[in-house]
């Protein structure tokens, strides 16, 4: 990361969703209702492109078709981009140009209608997205069949960047009847990093997140931001292709980690791994796409406990 950052800079609240191409999104959204419980909250057929979200924020999924024109030629199914939430807009145009000042480059700013995003690339290569809602009320203006063309938006020049915080702390979380999994909300993102120390820098410096647990091999940290107990977990380990490792998802009760390893295969997925452990119950399930969500439920999720996991066991639980 060639930069001169001498303070944090966007003071992420949270992971907020996680944007994949999948081969089909069509098939693919009808794959996380019924398996993982979200709702669809939206589509832009335009873009080829499903939007998720059971109200936890605009959506936790974007499930983006590899034919869409947003993918490069040849894309495949996996990782488009991650996105985090800042407090306002008037934080975010203040973080933006101070990492401006400090040397980050970016790949620009985007106007959703309902929340302003500025996006760039992490030492890796990964796509990262910040943001802030704009609107109080996303429910109101996305839903449906979207399209249209966005407006344009140039950071603390086209508007006066709003102070408000518009985001909801406490969302009412639907639950979807009829599927598999009742899903509650996208936590976290897993990745395995090809240069550990400058995405560390990075994930600190730039997204303003804090070290949650270290192992004590050196080989995983979980960073989290001001709302949450983990958002990244950036891992080095030669076992595992660089890049999106898993998601998290957080899930309702254990009712529906045994619901998923049980069934699962009959839509098509497939269970990689299961870490039954003190701190967290997981179950990671391969998707259709071979995308991997991991299903969770907390038990005592804290350093002291999460540090008790066996190395093997760690880069899935995480």
């Amino acid at each position: 990361m060639d930069s001169n950052v001498s303070q944090k800079l966007f003071l992420s609240r949270r992971l907020a969703h996680a944007n994949m191409f999948v081969s089909d999104y069509v098939k693919a959204s009808d794959f996380y209702r019924n398996v993982f419980g979200f709702a669809e909250a939206y589509r832009q057929p335009d873009n080829l492109a499903s939007f998720l979200s059971n109200g936890n924020t605009y959506h936790d999924f974007a499930l983006v078709d590899i034919r869409s024109k947003y993918a490069k030629a040849g894309q495949r199914p996996g990782l488009n981009h991650l996105a985090f939430e800042v407090d306002s807009e008037a934080d975010l145009v203040n973080a933006y140009k101070a990492a401006l000042t400090a040397g980050i480059q970016f790949i620009g700013p985007a106007d959703h209608d309902v929340a302003r995003s500025i996006y760039l690339k992490d030492p890796d290569g990964n796509e990262i997205e910040f943001y802030a809602d704009v609107v109080e009320d996303w429910e109101a203006t996305r839903r449906g069949i979207i399209v249209k063309q966005k407006p344009r938006w140039i950071p603390g020049e086209t508007n006066v960047p709003d102070t408000r915080h518009l985001y909801n702390p406490n969302p009412n979380l639907k639950q979807l009847p009829d599927t598999l999994v009742r899903g509650k909300r996208v936590t976290h993102m897993a990745l395995v990093t090809r240069d550990f120390s400058s995405m560390y820098r990075f994930y600190t410096e730039v997204a303003g997140l804090r070290p949650f647990f270290s192992s004590q091999d050196g080989t995983s940290v979980l960073l989290a931001g001001t709302a949450s107990t983990g958002d990244i977990a950036l891992t080095r380990d030669e076992r595992f292709t660089p890049g999106m490792h898993h998601v998290g998802v957080e899930v309702w009760s254990e009712d529906d980690l045994r619901a998923a390893a049980k069934g699962v295969g009959d839509f098509g997925g497939k269970i990689v791994r299961e870490v039954d452990h003190a701190s967290r119950h997981a179950v990671c399930v391969q998707d259709t796409d071979g995308l991997v969500m991991q299903l969770y439920v907390n038990r005592d999720w804290t350093p002291k406990t999460i540090a008790t996991a066996s190395s093997e066991d760690l880069p899935f639980l995480l």
